[in-house]
């Protein structure tokens, strides 16, 4: 299975000011000074928001395009100064995705960073 999520942190104005308009409620979220659970202590506040689950990864780029496109219409836009946002796609076992210049450019003009990741 193949998932993907989006984390966003930074500062905490410009945060709230995303996570309401988010068309999702992140899964999780944390503050500024919450432990991290290594001893070590959280140095900006941010949340995760689940985007999808799909065995293909033609089924994934449409649920990461309708978030994202989701997300523009509602003017949302992660290229704010002091926020951070990472796309985070996890492949399972064989795995593929072809991402597209207009894809690439998309997360590019809305701020996104890529995270790739598989077993």
């Amino acid at each position: 299975m193949n998932k993907v999520s989006l984390t966003v942190y930074g500062d905490d104005r410009t945060l709230q000011t995303i996570r309401e308009a988010l068309p999702t409620e992140p899964a999780s979220d944390w503050s500024k000074g919450d432990a991290r659970g290594n001893g070590r202590v959280q140095l900006d506040s941010g949340f995760v928001v689940d985007i999808a689950a799909h065995d293909t990864g033609a089924e994934l780029l449409e649920a990461i395009r309708a978030y994202l496109d989701e997300c523009a219409s509602r003017g949302i836009s992660f290229a704010e100064p002091r926020i951070v946002a990472e796309l985070r796609i996890a492949f399972g076992a064989g795995a593929a995705i072809d991402l597209p210049l207009e894809d690439l450019k998309m997360l590019a003009e809305m701020g996104v960073c890529l995270s790739l990741t598989a077993p």
